[in-house]
């Protein structure tokens, strides 16, 4: 009966240095993102080289796998977070309060999603025998996501942050709308001295005619013209609903514009830059 014979495999501490500390540079980068806490680029730096500094440590004197794991979890990447995003100021008071441990606490679970995450891409990613340049490449490439998800997610959060659900209200009926909020929109009417915000015609000319409300001109100077005479109305109130709670506006002045004004349905209504504070 033959005897199988063990397979052999050839360690690269270089190697095995660069792809790590790779790894480690680019989870504290990405947990930063995730948290929106970006670190300084020497902080991440510093981070990570101690940490891949202090695996290769406990790989080398650690001969039992299961130590050298607990090794590397419980201390190694604690302190590695620690270093990239500790303040001056110690996490814990001398007081006794722990609420600084909190965003430890969250900094670290998030660097640990992003290795675990790297760990497994790198394994999915890379058959067997490929070069260390190729483990690099892909690393890289898990960044340029990383990247684009966070640029994507920011210009998300950005449109909803400058998107409003509005009312409109007049003397027998409410209107609801979407108001986008434009700080390059600065018209004022020149005779009540109030900001005038752009409304869809198609919005509110139905309600105008219903009530005969009455329309008055305003000049502008921004709206594909150099200047021009802009058809207005002043409604009885309007309701801008923010998350932490509901802006009221006062005899709110509305310029009507054509459709073309409004290239997609995004928005019925352009706010104007001084309708609220941000």
């Amino acid at each position: 009966m033959g005897t199988e014979a063990v397979p052999e495999y050839e360690w690269y501490a270089d190697i095995w240095f660069l792809t790590n500390f790779a790894i480690d540079a680019i989870a504290l980068w990405a947990g930063g993102k995730f948290l929106r806490q970006p670190a300084p680029l020497r902080r991440i730096l510093l981070g990570s080289l101690a940490g891949t500094a202090a695996s290769l440590f406990f790989f080398l004197v650690l001969h039992d796998y299961i130590c050298y794991q607990l090794a590397v979890h419980l201390f190694v990447n604690p302190s590695m977070v620690w270093l990239c995003y500790h303040k001056k100021k110690p996490f814990i008071r001398e007081s006794g309060d722990k609420e600084r441990l909190k965003p430890f606490l969250r900094q670290w679970a998030a660097v640990y999603l992003a290795v675990l995450l790297l760990g497994g891409f790198l394994e999915w990613g890379l058959p067997k025998g490929t070069g260390s340049l190729h483990a690099l490449v892909c690393l890289a490439g898990a960044a340029a996501v990383v990247e684009g998800a966070d640029w994507l997610m920011l210009h998300i959060r950005r449109e909803k942050e400058t998107t409003y659900d509005l009312l409109l209200l007049t003397r027998e009926g409410r209107i609801p709308a979407r108001g986008f909020y434009d700080t390059g929109n600065l018209l004022a009417d020149p005779l009540l001295g109030r900001p005038v915000h752009i409304a869809r015609k198609s919005l509110i000319w139905g309600q105008i005619q219903r009530e005969a409300l009455p329309l008055r001109l305003i000049p502008y100077h921004s709206l594909g013209r150099e200047s021009g005479m802009l058809e207005a109305v002043t409604l009885e109130g309007m309701y801008i609903l923010q998350e932490e709670g509901p802006v009221y506006l006062d005899k709110p002045v509305f310029g009507i514009a054509d459709e073309k004004l409004f290239q997609d349905d995004r928005c019925d209504v352009i706010l104007n830059g001084k309708s609220i504070e941000r």
